[in-house]
């Protein structure tokens, strides 16, 4: 197992309150959302010249995760229980104008608890996400955290577990599309639904970690390999540094790479994965980790 050095980590960008959910829109540029309801989009993040961060949108309320297809942006939104489509429009005056709906609310007539984390399936149009509610909602003693799927065509909700997890956060789905790993955070580990047959999802403990807070973001990288964000909290010790877990399909840790502050909240790749995007809350910034 390695550890990777500091050195290879790098500040994107600062902001005055934290950013969480980094993704790459289906053109490539790098997004984030705030706590504030802000959409951010950063231009020109391999440029010699320095990274523009520049506003998409806003989703009006409190959100906790992101995601984007090639028509829309999702938000998962705790304050309104429900994820919102997000679609820009340019009007004639050539100005962007964005318009907002709910994508869902609630499940068999019941509120949601509050949506988490979301992954889009590139080939189906899938939906999947985590129903956690804020941060003590559901815990060990109160497990009652779902992970639904939302058919694209008919925007039916299926769901994989339902009312049964400790704060389901970070979920990310494998490139070849048969499996996704939920972070189970108040377990302090990471749940692996398998797809066998199609559309038929079996669920296991993938790895169980140990130390620290919990597992709080997910990303999947082309080879298999799976980035862990895992989180502890700030006590006031601020050398204390975050810790990200690499572990291949076999559930093994083939590295640990250590971060500024511990509470770490979102995790993406770049397209060519030669790098990892990390956003962190008690500094309120964006890293990049060099991967080669």
């Amino acid at each position: 197992m390695q550890i990777a050095v500091m050195s290879q980590i790098q500040v994107v960008a600062a902001h005055d309150t934290p950013v969480t959910s980094p993704i790459f829109s289906p053109n490539g540029e790098l997004m984030t959302v705030s706590t504030t309801g802000e959409i951010y989009r950063y231009v020109g993040v391999n440029s010699a010249d320095g990274v523009q961060v520049e506003s998409w949108g806003n989703s009006s309320g409190q959100p906790y995760g992101l995601a984007m297809d090639q028509q829309s942006a999702y938000v998962c939104d705790a304050a309104h229980q429900a994820i919102f489509r997000i679609a820009r429009t340019e009007g004639d005056d050539g100005i962007p104008r964005q318009e907002v709906e709910p994508y869902v609310r609630e499940y068999e007539g019941q509120a949601l608890l509050g949506p988490n984390s979301l992954a889009i399936s590139k080939d189906t149009g899938m939906v999947f996400f985590t129903d956690s509610g804020p941060l003590g909602e559901t815990n060990i003693e109160k497990s009652k955290g779902s992970v639904f799927a939302i058919q694209a065509s008919t925007q039916l909700l299926i769901p994989l577990t339902l009312n049964a997890l400790a704060h389901p956060c970070g979920i990310a789905l494998s490139s070849d599309g048969n499996c996704l790993y939920v972070a189970e955070t108040c377990k302090n580990r990471v749940l692996r639904y398998a797809r066998r047959p199609t559309n038929v999802w079996h669920v296991s403990v993938f790895k169980q970690l140990d130390g620290r807070f919990g597992p709080t973001a997910l990303c999947c990288a082309q080879s298999g390999d799976l980035y862990i964000a895992h989180y502890d909290f700030d006590f006031g010790d601020n050398s204390e540094n975050g810790r990200i877990l690499v572990v291949d399909s076999e559930g093994e840790v083939t590295l640990i790479m250590s971060v500024p502050g511990p509470e770490i909240t979102g995790l993406c790749l770049t397209p060519d994965e030669a790098f990892l995007i990390i956003t962190e809350a008690t500094t309120a910034s964006v890293y990049r980790h060099a991967l080669r």
